[in-house]
């Protein structure tokens, strides 16, 4: 064996490396639809099958002879110098990119990361030593230029994207854009056409907040979409109903709308923690369950969290503007998340039940994977809020479907549920959201946290919602004005009583 053959060996020896542990990746996994042996998924087998055969490859060439090394050094040694660059650099860009994006559980893997880097620069350093010393030297200088070049665009951008994007103050998971503004043009049953959608100083609808805050009362309220009254106007939103209201009786009275389309109780939590705790109001006011429906059609897949809350990826995810850009982008056109532009839900048409609908257990936590997971949810949100001092106040979600023999005649779909192709009727969407309100009153009762109980006392009426859920200007007013006089009797006046 010539010793100017040995980096190359050594070379396809660190690749073969890179190749094991990918493969050990895959083999000591276990995927969810286990097909084969009842542990891996078509796949992954396939995955695997093609990695063994191409350590097979690699091993032929390792342990080949002089001969059959000097011929793929001759071979490699026609490679362009710019390739070689591009192939020592773009694989591990690449890589990086798709670990950010795409959270499998796969990629978690300190086996994977490590093989998936190994394999990523191997192409490349046997190319380079292949070449005579000297195209060597020139080659890694070339590499050094792109290199460098390619950092100054990638800080370019990110300095670039800094200037025409408002920074968050928060964590930007939640898209808190201060002093954001919207002009509102909608054709929406009970919603006025036109109208403002503008964001505080800290991201949030409503007035930026007092300076004397400790001297003023002030309320968070959050949820998701049916919070957030996106085509309402400012004035016109439930929170703003709330702070009018409150007004009228304690005029240093602030009310932030904190709501965010399709967060769920996961996501208030993780909001409490991480945008509650640095404004720390007196009261976090939570409409929730709407979109904890989602448990009941998607299963597992409904519980799973986009990023992870805390680690290396969350950390760049909150400095890199570029990788946010990145991610939202991934959103849209890999995951197909729906962009709206005229309503939140466009397609709501109802629609008549044409086929049985799936047979109902008597207890609907049958259908869920996790049957507590809601509950413990909301103990979450619960202990967020007490070890900030917080007062937590909850609000069961009303919905247009009820219990009735209409509505168990109508399609329970609509693109925000799961389709017109939906096994559940209207009626049965009530029966499940109905569940988790339920579920939120009894840990509500057993914790001692003040809750209003909104569905039993909001009508199932057009008059209310403009969609299956979403609220108009009149059921905006109603849901504001009952919050309002909840809080004024059951906390501001007993809060007084007892200060007496």
């Amino acid at each position: 064996m010539r010793t100017d053959n040995l980096k190359p060996r050594l070379i396809l020896a660190i690749a073969l490396t890179g190749l094991l542990l990918v493969m050990f990746t895959f083999l000591t996994s276990t995927s969810r639809n286990g097909v084969l042996f009842g542990r891996w998924s078509i796949p992954v087998m396939l995955a695997s099958v093609i990695l063994f055969t191409s350590c097979g490859l690699v091993i032929r060439f390792l342990l080949g002879s002089d001969r059959v090394i000097d011929s793929c050094r001759i071979l490699l040694s026609k490679c362009p110098d710019f390739l070689t660059s591009l192939l020592l650099i773009v694989p591990l860009l690449l890589y990086s990119v798709v670990w950010f994006l795409f959270p499998n559980p796969i990629l978690q893997r300190t086996s994977f990361n490590i093989g998936a880097a190994i394999l990523t620069f191997s192409p490349g350093l046997l190319i380079l030593v292949s070449y005579p010393a000297k195209r060597q030297r020139s080659t890694i200088l070339g590499t050094a230029v792109i290199t460098v070049s390619l950092l100054l665009a990638l800080l370019l951008s990110e300095f670039v994207l800094r200037q025409l994007m408002p920074s968050t103050i928060f964590n930007p998971r939640f898209g808190l854009r201060p002093y954001h503004r919207v002009e509102l043009e909608v054709n929406l049953p009970g919603v006025t056409p036109g109208g403002v959608l503008t964001t505080n100083a800290w991201g949030m609808r409503g007035e930026d907040p007092p300076e004397d805050w400790d001297e003023w009362l002030t309320i968070v309220t959050v949820g998701g979409s049916t919070t957030a009254n996106f085509y309402l106007d400012d004035s016109l939103t439930w929170s703003r109903i709330i702070q009018d209201r409150l007004r009228e009786v304690y005029p240093q009275t602030w009310v932030g709308n904190c709501g965010i389309p399709r967060h769920s109780a996961a996501e208030h939590a993780l909001l409490v923690r991480e945008v509650l705790s640095e404004v720390n109001p007196d009261i976090a006011l939570f409409l929730v369950g709407i979109n904890d429906v989602g448990q009941f059609l998607r299963g597992e897949a409904a519980l799973n969290v986009s990023l992870p809350e805390t680690g290396f990826r969350q950390a760049i995810f909150k400095h890199c503007m570029l990788m946010q850009v990145l991610y939202k982008l991934k959103k849209v056109y890999i995951d197909q998340a729906p962009v709206i532009f005229e309503a939140v839900d466009p397609m709501f048409i109802e629609e008549p039940l044409l086929s049985p609908e799936r047979e109902l257990p008597d207890d609907l936590h049958e259908l869920i994977p996790r049957p507590d997971e809601y509950k413990i949810r909301i103990e979450a949100i619960i202990l967020e809020c007490r070890e900030l001092s917080i007062t937590p106040v909850f609000m069961t979600q009303p919905l247009l479907f009820e219990d009735n023999d209409y509505w168990r005649s109508v399609q329970g779909g609509s693109y925000w549920f799961g389709g017109a192709d939906s096994e559940f009727s209207a009626a049965s969407y009530w029966l499940i959201l109905n569940t988790l309100n339920n579920d939120l009153i009894e840990v509500c009762q057993r914790e001692n946290v003040a809750y209003i109980d909104l569905a039993s006392v909001i009508p199932h009426s057009r008059d209310i919602f403009y969609d299956s859920m979403h609220l108009t200007e009149y059921g905006a007013v109603m849901v504001g004005e009952k919050a309002a006089d909840y809080i004024i009797e059951r906390l501001i006046n007993e809060q007084n009583h007892d200060n007496r």
